[in-house]
């Protein structure tokens, strides 16, 4: 089972940025964190696994042990390192859990908190996720970002020297002015710092954001899309040949630091959620907390589910949403956790996908399965879309996958 909490303060807000996020206060950070202790309280250890949210809305029980925390936001680095600890001896201790006994991802900026870095790592985060996003002072200027490009790397140099040895980079692609050039300078200088992980989105336009407003006025102030899917390939040219992993569309490795949170989530498995818009999954139970921070915090102080959005999957619902999940991965659709998962053979409730986007050459064989191809990669949310509902599915004796 997997826990993500939502950590939702940043000094200032990116102007490309469409996440839940509050500007950081320390009265809002007093209230927050007392909010997702009442919240917290609630997943009720029960004989026998364990029972997320209250049984009369549709808490579940499971016989499961907790595989990873994950704290994003936002900048969880925001909060300090004593309000971290706390917040995670809370955890470890609800779920009976060790600290350092399973991944702990922390998401961090680099023009923040640099002298806690030891004490996160005390405290029982093991792997720390540092929002880079360029390493170009123009391209991070238009980003909206508060650091600078020698800011960030002076920040993953002293979380290596402060014992952290899981260090992941986040960057973007396509940014306002960024041209395969200075792309090629970031993934070089990233390169220099030798994380063990490098995450790398493309930059979507959000509506209603600063960055939508732009965009309309000015399109040609950012790259297109075609000029986006060059620099993911430059990414993978040149992170893949410098050893690293492309075991998931945005998500590169070394050899053995893939991240286990996101493993977990592509591979559909439970996952508890805390915090405001957090988004939970609990055997085919689909949820997402209230995204407003004063409607959050005030219906878990009056002892309401913190639960806004609610949606159970039915079996074919589950097949389909895990087959998309599993084309994300490097290891594509795999026939035996098919039949492992579901009793099925993907091979007959996916016929008519599979031909479809083989003949676009989106989609190839292997030993286990189907996979992307380099080109489905790129397209990656159009052909995942064509599995979402199978072309054949009969009704199995095996209805219900097994929760892990």
């Amino acid at each position: 089972m997997l826990c993500y909490v939502h950590l939702p303060f940043c000094d200032r807000i990116c102007p490309y940025c469409d996440f839940a996020v509050v500007e950081f206060r320390r009265e809002r950070v007093e209230r927050y964190l007392r909010a997702l202790r009442i919240e917290l309280a609630n997943a009720r250890p029960q004989e026998g696994g364990t029972t997320y949210g209250r049984p009369q809305e549709g808490g579940t029980t499971y016989t499961t042990r907790l595989d990873s925390v994950y704290l994003g936001g936002g900048t969880p680095s925001a909060l300090d390192a004593d309000q971290i600890a706390k917040l995670l001896a809370d955890l470890f201790a609800h779920f009976s859990a060790q600290l350092g006994s399973i991944e702990c991802t922390l998401e961090a900026n680099p023009s923040r908190n640099v002298e806690d870095l030891a004490r996160y790592r005390e405290a029982g985060v093991t792997r720390l996720s540092v929002g880079v996003q360029s390493f170009d002072d123009a391209e991070l200027h238009r980003l909206g970002r508060d650091h600078s490009a020698a800011q960030a790397e002076a920040f993953v140099h002293a979380a290596r020297r402060a014992g952290h040895d899981n260090v992941s980079v986040d960057l973007l692609a396509g940014a306002p002015g960024q041209t395969p050039a200075s792309f090629a300078a970031t993934l070089s200088r990233t390169l220099a710092c030798a994380p063990d992980h490098v995450s790398v989105y493309g930059l979507t336009i959000e509506a209603g954001t600063p960055y939508a407003r732009w965009h309309e006025r000015e399109p040609r102030a950012f790259p297109d899309d075609d000029a986006v899917a060059d620099l993911l390939e430059q990414a993978h040219t040149a992170l893949t040949s410098a050893g690293y992993e492309h075991y998931e569309i945005s998500n590169f490795a070394r050899p053995g630091f893939e991240c286990a949170h996101n493993r977990g989530y592509w591979r559909q498995r439970d996952c508890i959620a805390l915090g405001m818009s957090a988004s939970g999954y609990e055997n085919g139970l689909r949820y997402r907390n209230l995204r407003d921070f004063d409607a959050y915090c005030t219906a878990v102080e009056a002892g309401n589910s913190a639960r806004d959005e609610v949606e159970r999957l039915d079996f074919a619902d589950r097949v389909g949403e895990a087959a998309m999940l599993a084309l994300r991965t490097s290891d594509g659709i795999e026939d035996q956790d098919f039949r492992d998962r579901f009793g099925l053979d993907m091979r007959d409730v996916f016929s008519r996908p599979i031909e479809e986007c083989r003949r676009a050459g989106l989609l190839e064989e292997t030993r286990h399965g189907v996979r992307l191809t380099s080109r489905g990669r790129l397209l990656a949310n159009a052909a995942c879309a064509q599995f979402l509902h199978p072309s054949f599915l009969p009704a199995p004796a095996a209805s219900g996958e097994t929760t892990s």
